[in-house]
């Protein structure tokens, strides 16, 4: 009987390692059995200072449907062709980070365009988790909170940044009773038709020194592009040119029309030819879209919506833009007019132009 030990033995570490081999499948297999019970931990804090990091220090960016040359926030119609915007961002450029464009908040921010959360998951949050969030800008010394999102909840864990950043405005001018004299804008001829210029060197406006500040350093911040901002032009004190106007004078702005000088080509657009919805003309308290001849009484303000030249024709880089205002009045007479002297030049001349201003601000994201 004592040879049947060693059949035993092997009958033992044969089972053994099937029972160890069937053991070890299974374990294998348990975990797999879990996954519906398992909780889903998520970071929201990191969520929500990738969303306030992507809003305060990158530009955005355009998809693949976006108009050539066009940045996000002038893509028309991005709700019907989603690939037209990549990325919200509301940084003036990659090299202002925390700097934010005046033209970028007014579009984020637009919820009647944009579409909560829908709008906003794909194009600042990231990400197939749906997300609710709130995000809210507040510029100091005005009353208005510009928020999108839901209300935060109050027993409920989120995730939470706050941002100081600040708001840079837009650029605008007044030719007014200084510059009139200064630059010698009073024709000495007595007719009814008066001929104002405005010229708008986008070259030296994208590439030239930024008043004090060389080029193409630290200057982001403070340089305009008329292609991209909004521009105001305000003219005013007809009543205190150097020849007093005749009594029972009428005027009016009888045509505007736009000039754009390229490579020695020239082509000259009356305004029915370009976009009337991104040009605003104000007399006095008066607001609306352009309609000439436009009677005025003591002055007028012209507002170029951003993105309105655009719509003018494929200006370049290295292009000059006039804006030519055809004034004219009941009875003939000196009035403004530059035909002999030189167009008003929109620069970073402070003399002339009131530059762009950053404005504090505190920006909030909470993400849930």
């Amino acid at each position: 009987m004592t040879d049947d030990t060693g059949a035993m033995s092997i009958d033992f570490l044969v089972g053994f390692t099937i029972f160890m081999l069937a053991f070890i499948w299974v374990a294998t297999m348990i975990p797999g059995l879990f996954i519906g019970l398992q909780s889903h931990t998520i970071d929201f804090d990191a969520v929500a200072y990738r969303t306030g990091v992507i809003l305060a220090e990158d530009p955005g960016d355009v998809g693949s449907l976006a108009a050539a040359g066009i940045p996000w926030e002038l893509q028309s119609n991005p709700g019907q062709y989603p690939d037209k915007i990549a990325r919200f961002g509301l940084a003036v450029s990659k090299d202002t980070p925390g700097i934010l464009d005046e033209t970028k908040v007014d579009r984020f921010f637009n919820t009647t365009e944009f579409v909560y959360p829908t709008d906003y998951q794909k194009w600042a949050i990231f990400g197939d988790f749906p997300y609710r969030f709130n995000i809210s800008l507040k510029e100091e010394g005005k009353d208005t909170l510009r928020s999108v999102g839901d209300i935060i909840p109050v027993n409920y864990p989120y995730g939470y940044i706050r941002r100081d950043v600040k708001i840079r405005s837009g650029s605008n001018t007044t030719i007014g009773e200084t510059i009139i004299k200064t630059y010698h804008y009073n024709n000495t001829e007595e007719v009814f038709n008066h001929r104002f210029s405005i010229m708008i060197n986008t070259s030296s406006l994208l590439f030239d020194d930024v008043g004090m500040l060389k080029s193409p350093t630290g200057d982001a911040a403070y340089r305009f592009n008329p292609m991209r901002d909004r521009i105001i032009i305000n003219i005013t004190d007809f009543d205190k040119m150097p020849e007093p106007l005749k009594p029972g004078t009428t005027k009016s702005v009888s045509n505007v029309q736009f000039y754009t000088r390229s490579y020695a080509m020239s082509t000259l657009d009356p305004l029915p030819a370009v976009s009337p919805s991104r040009f605003l003309y104000m007399d006095g308290e008066t607001t609306a879209v352009p309609a000439f001849p436009a009677v005025f009484s003591n002055g007028i303000s012209m507002v170029f919506e951003p993105g309105f030249f655009n719509t003018i024709g494929d200006i370049g880089t290295d292009d000059t833009i006039f804006i030519n205002l055809t004034f004219t009045v009941n009875q003939k007479q000196q009035f403004l007019n530059n035909t002999h002297t030189e167009p008003f030049p929109y620069d970073y001349n402070p003399v002339n132009v009131t530059q762009p201003e950053l404005a504090d601000a505190v920006m909030e994201v909470a993400v849930w």
